[in-house]
């Protein structure tokens, strides 16, 4: 079992790769010698020969997955592949405290191998523990520069890495990659933070720090470079899309909104039409640090 803290959460952690996520994990273990903390979450998973759901009746099927509610309260949702096997199997309270999954050892899938799928259950798991503490993971690429944090967001594909990437190669080390595709954000007195999680898409690109979040930028190609603060209704289109949300808790769900909706009262929605040039950055740099860029 790891102990580790992410986003101000303490987490214990068993993994069925465990070399994997050694190395993700790494800069968010909490030390021996660091002051204990009661872990507020568990996350279990694991590969086994062998699938066996637990006892529960089925509300309802959503998707590809299968929501069924176990005898003792908890909840779960497993998916079958198409030769009529159960692959994975998810179990969890309903705080999303403790978090059960299960995979099957001999799953096969033509993109995503065991870990891939580890991966990415274990990051869902934490996106919803982070939703019952108010906060909320964005699908973004988010940076710290001069004390402000700045998340970049777009469809995958359209370059939000790259436009993150032009900001480390024009201001250097000045410039601090929070995660590169799935950053934290919660409420600390009042104000939005983003957070450094291990979850950070195909790359390793994060780092365990945070920075008090001041702008989010949705990106657009576009020949020229320009930007624009967006109004209640395209920035509602935008969050919304932008937002990891439960695959099966729709009471999670509506709280999301909620969170979501504070932080657009809280924080300036843009969108910027770029290229990839400098220029692209020296027009995000103007309107939100409010200077010319060095």
């Amino acid at each position: 079992m790891l102990q580790i803290k992410v986003a101000e959460i303490p987490i214990d952690f068993t993994c069925h790769d465990k070399e994997f996520f050694k190395k993700r994990l790494m800069a968010y273990r909490i030390r021996d010698n660091e002051e204990h903390i009661d872990a507020r979450m568990t996350i279990k998973s694991c590969a086994n020969e062998i699938m066996v759901l637990p006892k529960g009746d089925t509300i309802e099927k959503i998707r590809a997955l299968t929501l069924a509610k176990t005898e003792d309260g908890r909840f779960y949702y497993y998916s079958i592949n198409k030769n009529k096997q159960v692959v994975s199997c998810t179990v969890y309270d309903t705080d999303y405290s403790n978090v059960e999954i299960t995979q099957l050892a001999t799953r096969r899938h033509s993109v995503f191998s065991l870990t891939d799928f580890e991966y990415m259950y274990t990051g869902m798991a934490f996106s919803n523990r982070l939703a019952i503490e108010g906060g909320l993971v964005l699908h973004a690429s988010a940076l710290k520069y001069d004390g402000k944090g700045i998340a970049f967001s777009a469809i995958s594909g359209t370059g939000k890495s790259t436009h993150a990437g032009l900001w480390r190669k024009y201001l250097s080390d000045s410039v601090s990659i929070i995660n590169d595709d799935k950053p934290a954000v919660r409420f600390v007195g009042g104000q939005p933070f983003l957070y450094g999680t291990p979850w950070s898409g195909k790359t390793d690109i994060n780092n365990n720090i945070r920075a008090p979040l001041t702008a989010i930028v949705f990106l657009e190609r576009s020949e020229q470079n320009r930007i624009e603060r967006l109004n209640i209704g395209d920035t509602y289109y935008e969050m919304a899309n932008a937002v990891a949300r439960p695959a099966c808790d729709q009471a999670l769900g509506v709280r999301l909104l909620d969170s979501m909706e504070k932080l657009m009262k809280s924080v300036p929605v843009y969108r910027l039409h770029c290229n990839i040039s400098r220029q692209a950055v020296e027009t995000v740099y103007k309107e939100i640090i409010g200077r010319n860029m060095p």
